[in-house]
C-alpha cells in the first residue's frame, strides 16, 4: 500500500523552525506534502491560535476586519527553507487557498461543523482562472510544476470542484457525493467501481485513487486533530491496507503542540510519531508525497 502525509495552511507567518519541529524527525523516510496558502489574508498565526480557544464566540468582526494580504514569497526564510527540503526529497507541495477566506455574500448550501468564512472554493463564483493564476505563481516561486490541490476545511461546491479541474490538478478530498462527478466514460467507470465497493465492503471507503478524463483523486483522507485517537487511525490504516490501497494522513503543523483532547499529556506530535511507527512496522507500505501518489 501506499502512505502520504497532507499538511494543510503553509503560508508567509510559517517558520522554518516550526516545520522543522514537526517533521524534521521523519522526512528523511517519510516525505511530507505541504500545501499552501499562496496569499494569505489576516493575520493567520494570531487566529489560528485564537480560534481554537474561542471557537463560536471569537469576534468575527475583527477577524474579518483583519484582512491584510501577506504573499508567501515575502518571507523569504521560509522561502529559502522550503526550496532546498524540495530539491532535497524531503518536502512536497500543493496548493490549498489563495487567501483561505471565503467573502461571498450568499454560499451555495449549508457547511456542516464550519462556522469559519475559510472554505475559499466553497463557493458559485468560476475560480478557474484564479486558481491558475495562483498555482502559476507559485510555481515560478518555487521553480516547481504543483499538480495536487487540497480544499480550505475540506469543502468544495459543484463550481468549486469543476474549477479545480479546469485549472488542471488533481484533487484530495472535497466533499462532492461521487454521483454528481464527472459525468464522462471515464467518470461513470468510477462511479460504478464506487458503488459495488460500497455494496460488497459495507463500512469501507474505497481505498485507491480514482482516474478521471484529465485528472485524478483520493477521495478519503483521515485526519489527525487534537480530537483523533491512535487506535482510530490504526483501524482506518487496517482497513486500507487490507485492499493494498491508498492512505493519506491530513494534518495541521501548527496544531502539533496541542494537548490531544482525551489525554492532555499526550500532543498531536506524539500521536503522529506513534502512527508512524506503528505504519513502519507493517509490510509492503511505500512512503510517497501526495503528488506522487495522484500522479496521472
Amino acid at each position: 500500500m501506499r502512505f502520504a502525509i497532507r499538511d494543510d495552511d503553509t503560508n508567509y507567518f510559517t517558520s522554518p523552525a516550526e516545520l522543522q519541529s514537526c517533521y524534521g524527525d521523519i522526512w528523511n523516510e517519510i516525505p511530507v506534502t505541504l500545501c499552501i496558502i499562496s496569499k494569505v489574508k489576516g493575520d493567520w498565526k494570531k487566529w489560528v491560535h485564537q480560534i481554537y480557544k474561542t471557537k463560536h464566540t471569537t469576534d468575527w468582526n475583527a477577524w474579518a476586519a483583519d484582512d491584510t494580504v501577506y504573499p508567501i514569497e515575502n518571507n523569504n526564510e521560509l522561502l529559502q527553507f522550503l526550496k532546498e527540503k524540495i530539491a532535497g526529497g524531503k518536502l512536497d507541495v500543493g496548493f490549498h487557498a489563495k487567501h483561505h477566506r471565503n467573502a461571498d455574500q450568499k454560499l451555495p448550501g449549508q457547511r456542516n461543523n464550519n462556522y469559519i468564512r475559510g472554505a475559499e472554493f466553497f463557493t458559485d463564483r468560476d475560480q478557474t482562472q484564479t486558481i491558475r493564476e495562483e498555482v502559476g505563481h507559485l510555481n515560478r516561486v518555487f521553480d516547481g510544476n504543483i499538480s495536487v490541490f487540497t480544499p480550505p476545511q475540506n469543502l468544495l461546491s459543484k463550481t468549486g470542484y469543476h474549477a479545480v479541474i479546469k485549472a488542471g490538478l488533481n484533487i484530495c478530498g472535497g466533499g462532492i457525493p461521487f454521483y454528481k462527478k464527472e459525468r464522462s466514460y471515464r467518470g461513470m467507470i468510477n462511479l460504478f467501481k464506487q458503488l459495488a465497493f460500497k455494496l460488497r465492503y459495507p463500512g469501507y471507503d474505497y481505498p485507491h485513487v480514482l482516474k478521471f478524463a484529465a485528472h485524478t483523486e483520493i477521495i478519503y483522507h483521515y485526519p489527525l486533530q487534537p480530537s483523533t485517537s491512535l487506535d482510530s487511525l490504526v483501524t482506518a490504516f487496517k482497513k486500507v491496507k487490507k485492499f493494498n490501497g491508498d492512505f493519506v494522513l491530513s494534518t495541521h503543523y501548527i496544531e502539533f503542540d496541542y494537548p490531544m483532547e482525551y489525554d492532555a499529556n499526550k500532543t498531536m506530535k506524539m500521536v503522529l510519531h506513534e502512527f508512524i511507527e506503528y505504519a513502519k512496522s507493517q509490510d509492503n507500505v511505500r512512503f510517497v508525497t501526495l503528488s506522487a501518489m495522484l500522479k496521472r
